[in-house]
């Protein structure tokens, strides 16, 4: 991985190593993932994102997860499974988390380390061969730490 210099380089590993469909670089040279079809992203806020990140780890499904310094919040990558109810919803709101909407991007690092050109870095990256967690399980652990 060390090799990988550009945003296109990058964006190939994400597609073929790591299976992220329909990644891209974007003109300003961001490698994105688009929540389209089955991908979506739960946000939360940074401190919360560790417990849920830990509650995912202990139950066996973890999945990539982003952080982003400016606001300090984490990105959780999953598979759309269906969005839970209004209540449940209004309940993620009132602490902070989002589910991201339908045809927008999440910015994915060109880097493994801390310190990335786009401010933001994998708190537990991609793995090789792992497919990504249903939202319905990223939810159930987000409802664990709540």
């Amino acid at each position: 991985m060390d090799e990988l210099t550009t945003p296109q380089e990058w964006a190939s590993v994400y597609r073929s190593l790591f299976g992220l469909p329909h990644v891209h670089v974007t003109t300003p040279g961001f490698v994105v993932l688009p929540l389209v079809d089955t991908i979506t992203a739960l946000n939360t806020p940074e401190p919360l994102g560790a417990l849920i990140l830990g509650e995912l780890t202990v139950r066996g499904v973890p999945g990539p997860v982003l952080v982003r310094e400016r606001p300090p919040r984490r990105t959780f990558l999953a598979v759309f499974d269906g969005y839970p109810s209004d209540e449940y919803l209004e309940r993620l709101e009132r602490n902070s988390v989002d589910i991201g909407p339908h045809r927008s991007n999440v910015i994915l690092p060109t880097g493994f380390g801390r310190h990335t050109l786009e401010g933001r870095w994998w708190a537990r990256a991609p793995q090789r061969d792992e497919s990504l967690p249903l939202l319905s399980e990223v939810l159930d652990a987000t409802n664990a730490v709540l």
